[in-house]
């Protein structure tokens, strides 16, 4: 099978409404398109990410009865969260057969227009789950009939986005999973950090062909790592999800006038070019970590002390 692109990020809400505005509000993400599809059990809403080529996000709320969304919401406690990945592939049965042939078992839409799995190594659990749709098959949310989204009056500070820059999983494994993705769907691995780099952690970054955003892969090292941590309660599933921004101070503006706060702030230089990042905690994004990056220069801030991936 391939991945030849990804489509968007897919988040679940109890509050479809209030979700939106936080979007629209703090991040300064445009709605384009709204649908409410009871037969699907889904009603949404597709945000354009500023400054993302072909890569959106999609927040979704349970509609009608026995909504699997509402059952996912009971599954985590009621709480929002990152709920899938959204992909385009080239043939959606080859897709089938070759997941079936890894022991991965898919389930589709109601109308048999799309396909989700989690494309983790199986024998780890489930991983992040991806949503895949073939050419010709634009829905794949229960959006088929989706209709134009008038933006709200939202004005004020947003964080000034440029760029969704890349989606984070955790695994036990930087190089398994790595090689996992690069046979299964076509990512290409284009740098690590040195192993010795960070005390608690190592990373390695992927190429997902046809896409504006990439796929990072974090690992555990040493003793009491967060990923550690991470990986106890929640498995080979996504950790983050980063942005870049224009301007660091005004993304901090934002966030001070939307009382949202920061952590983890982290800044540095790279050949005389500076670069910072943060993160945002879940509880303040609807249930998905946010981390956030400046650079001054491009390329400073993701090629920072990294080395080439051993293959290709």
């Amino acid at each position: 099978m391939l991945i030849y692109r990804i489509d968007h990020v897919g988040q679940v809400t109890p509050d479809l409404d209030a979700q939106v505005a936080l979007l629209e509000g703090l991040f300064g993400f445009r709605p384009v398109r709204r649908w409410d599809s009871p037969e699907e059990g889904t009603r949404g809403v597709r945000l354009e990410v500023p400054g993302s080529w072909g890569q959106a996000w999609e927040v979704l709320a349970p509609s009608g009865d026995g909504s699997p969304l509402q059952t996912w919401l009971d599954d985590h406690g009621g709480r929002a969260g990152l709920h899938h990945i959204g992909a385009e592939v080239p043939d959606l049965d080859a897709v089938r057969a070759d997941l079936e042939g890894r022991g991965i078992k898919p389930s589709s839409g109601a109308r048999g227009d799309w396909l989700e799995a989690s494309l983790s190594p199986p024998e780890h659990g489930p991983g992040v789950l991806f949503r895949m749709r073939g050419p010709g098959a634009l829905g794949m949310c229960g959006d088929d009939d989706a209709v134009p989204a008038a933006p709200s009056a939202a004005n004020g500070s947003t964080l000034g986005i440029t760029a969704l820059d890349h989606v984070c999983q955790a695994f036990p494994d930087r190089d398994e999973l790595a090689r996992w993705y690069a046979d299964l769907a076509g990512f290409v691995p284009v740098w690590r950090t040195p192993l010795d780099e960070h005390p608690d952690m190592a990373d390695l970054v992927m190429n997902i062909p046809g896409s504006a955003i990439c796929w990072e892969i974090i690992m555990p090292r040493g003793e009491d790592s967060f990923i550690e941590r991470f990986w106890d309660r929640n498995g080979a599933a996504a950790h983050h999800v980063t942005f870049e921004v224009a301007d660091w101070d005004r993304a901090m503006a934002a966030c001070s006038a939307h009382d949202t706060p920061t952590f983890g702030e982290n800044e540095g230089g790279t050949d005389g070019a500076a670069w910072r990042d943060a993160f945002i905690h879940p509880k303040h994004t609807g249930g998905v970590l946010v981390q956030l990056f400046w650079e001054e220069r491009p390329g400073v801030w993701v090629r920072s002390d990294k080395i080439p991936a051993p293959w290709t």
